[in-house]
């Protein structure tokens, strides 16, 4: 619509100077007949402008609702919300700046079971790192987005911390004209949680990728971390006890104990079991308790072999 004030305006200017004379036509005097010709032409003109200038305007405003309905993928997160996505989810490394944490709907498969794709982004000794994650992704996924020729690599290594010091990881560098481009993936095969940590500079000669991924394990993002071992800890809420007999108090009708003594330990044992076979006071699996810096705490499980070969409770049982 501005077009066509613009356009009436100086048409009617046009007019008007017509009227009085100027420039070569100075004095001239403008015939009545000219004129209205003039006017009915300038009507002619300022309807086909407006035509066109609705057109415009109605192709703008249609390009600038498809540019706002375009939204980034991508939104910003808390790192709280990011490990609400992943279970066994990295951290930042110690000393790490301008920490952004966002995710990736869009990247995921909820009918798959693939999570969204997970990313933090930080600083640290003035280089800019990208660390992304995505559980349920296949082993080989390419979650990084590196489109770039690796000049070496995959070379494999032995992560520390992560999978307690056994799980595989791959390094790969590019260097071109540009600088270098560093990159780390790693897979938990545990839960199917694919990894990957990128850095880019100018020189990165001499740089260990693999350390940086090291420390961004955490022991508190371990998803089994506040679980009870067994069902003594569930069903008492604790774990540790200050003695053999306060483990006992704390078993119900129809669970069992027996002291024990395992080769090439001095200490007695404690066994729990959470089910007694009445017949022959057997059990198909128990807990094993031990003392460790004053407390009496959970040692790990054995199990038998089914009915054939069931553990059998002698020293006693709490009916």
């Amino acid at each position: 619509m501005k077009n066509k004030m613009v356009m009436l305006i100086t048409v009617l200017t046009v007019s008007a100077a017509g009227v009085m004379g100027c420039g070569s036509t100075a004095g001239a005097p403008v015939e009545p007949e000219a004129q209205e010709t003039s006017e009915a032409a300038a009507a002619e003109i300022s309807d086909e402008d407006v035509a066109q200038a609705d057109a415009v305007e109605a192709t703008s405003t249609s390009e600038e609702e498809n540019t706002v309905g375009m939204a980034n993928p991508w939104v910003e997160i808390t790192e709280g919300e990011a490990q609400g996505c992943c279970d066994r989810l990295f951290k930042a490394p110690d000393g790490a700046q301008d920490q952004v944490w966002m995710k990736c709907e869009e990247l995921g498969d909820p009918d798959k079971g693939i999570g969204p794709l997970i990313q933090l982004s930080f600083s640290l000794d003035d280089m800019n790192f990208t660390a992304r994650a995505q559980q349920g992704a296949a082993e080989d996924a390419d979650i990084a987005g590196n489109y770039v020729e690796w000049t070496v690599g995959p070379d494999e290594v032995t992560m520390a911390n992560w999978g307690g010091g056994n799980m595989i990881g791959k390094t790969y560098r590019s260097v071109n004209d540009t600088g270098y481009v560093d990159m780390i993936t790693w897979y938990d095969m545990e839960i199917g949680i694919a990894y990957s940590l990128s850095v880019a500079a100018a020189d990165l000669d001499g740089f260990d990728i693999q350390a940086i991924a090291e420390q961004m394990y955490s022991e508190d993002n371990e998803p089994f971390t506040n679980m009870p071992n067994d069902f003594l800890e569930e069903q008492s809420g604790k774990t540790s006890f200050e003695s053999y007999d306060e483990v006992i108090s704390e078993l119900t009708e129809g669970q069992g104990y027996a002291y024990i003594k395992l080769t090439g330990y001095e200490d007695e044992l404690l066994a729990v079991t959470d089910l007694v076979f009445e017949y022959d006071h057997s059990a198909y699996q128990a807990s094993i308790y031990g003392k460790l810096d004053g407390e009496v705490v959970y040692f790990g499980q054995v199990t038998g072999n089914g009915s054939a070969c069931p553990l059998r409770i002698e020293d006693g049982r709490r009916i």
